[in-house]
C-alpha cells in the first residue's frame, strides 16, 4: 500500500527561535525565516495517509536544515539583504554546537525514518514540502506549484508528470517541472538519494508559491491533489 511507503517531511515549518536567541519580530515573519503555508500543506497530507510528519522545529536562520553541513548557508549571516545577528562571530565551536542540537536529531531522524520504510516495503516515497517567495532579489516567479524532482533518478520525472497532469486536469494552477530550483541542488532529497537506490528511493519536493500562503483552503487543494495523484499515479502503482 502507498500509504506505508510515504514519508512526509517539511524543513522549514516554523519561525520560532530557540530561547537564547532573538532577533527583530518583522524578520521572523519574512520568508527568510521560514516557509509561510507550508506545514498546513505537509499535515494536510499526512492526514490524508495517517503518517507523521516531520517538521523542523525552529527557523531556518538558526540551521537550515535543508541544506548539507559543509553548505555556506547553512548558517546564514545575510539572507536576501537582511542580517542575521546572532550569526555572526560565530566559532567552529558554536556551529558545531548549533549543528548537533538542532540539525543532527532531524536529517538523522528522518533518514532513519526512510531506512525503516525501505527495510518493511521495499520503497520510501519522501513527499517534501516547500514554499517560496513570489520575488527574489526582484525577478518574478511565474509559477505557482514547483515540482523539483531529478530527472535521471528513477520514476521520479514520470511521478511527477503524473502529479502536474493532475494538477492541469482539476485546478487552474501553473506548474513547472524544477522551478525555482533545481530538483538535484543542494538539500535533503539529494542526500536521501544517495543513501539509497533508484529502485528502493522516490523523492519530490512540493514547492509552493506564497502568495497562496494565507489562503488555507487552496492549499488544502493542493495537498489533495498530491495525494490523489500519487494514488493514482502510474508511475508509483503500475
Amino acid at each position: 500500500m502507498l500509504r506505508e511507503q510515504v514519508l512526509v517531511t517539511c524543513e522549514h515549518a516554523s519561525n520560532r527561535l530557540p530561547k537564547e536567541l532573538t532577533l527583530d519580530r518583522r524578520l521572523l515573519d519574512l520568508h527568510i525565516a521560514w516557509d509561510p503555508g507550508a506545514l498546513v500543506i505537509a499535515e494536510r497530507i499526512a492526514e490524508r495517509w495517517q503518517v507523521p510528519v516531520w517538521s523542523g522545529e525552529f527557523s531556518r536562520l538558526v540551521v537550515d536544515l535543508n541544506r548539507s553541513i559543509d553548505n555556506r548557508m547553512l548558517i546564514r549571516r545575510i539572507s536576501d539583504g537582511h542580517r542575521v545577528p546572532f550569526n555572526y562571530g560565530l566559532s567552529a565551536g558554536d556551529r558545531k554546537s548549533r549543528i548537533d542540537r538542532y540539525y543532527r536529531p532531524y536529517r538523522d531522524g528522518v533518514a532513519a525514518a526512510a531506512d525503516q520504510i525501505v527495510a518493511r516495503q521495499g520503497r520510501c516515497v519522501h513527499v517534501c514540502v516547500h514554499t517560496f517567495t513570489p520575488a527574489l532579489a526582484g525577478n518574478a516567479r511565474g509559477n505557482d506549484i514547483g515540482l523539483l524532482h531529478d530527472p535521471h533518478w528513477g520514476i521520479e520525472h514520470a511521478v511527477c508528470a503524473d502529479i502536474k497532469a493532475r494538477f492541469e486536469r482539476t485546478t487552474d494552477l501553473v506548474v513547472w517541472f524544477n522551478r525555482p530550483y533545481s530538483g538535484t541542488a543542494d538539500g535533503i532529497l539529494p542526500a536521501m538519494r544517495r543513501a539509497h537506490s533508484p529502485q528502493r528511493f522516490v523523492g519530490i519536493e512540493l514547492e509552493v508559491n506564497q502568495r497562496h500562503a494565507s489562503d488555507r483552503a487552496c492549499l488544502h487543494r493542493i495537498a489533495d491533489v498530491v495525494v490523489e495523484a500519487l494514488e493514482e499515479s502510474a508511475a508509483l502503482n503500475g
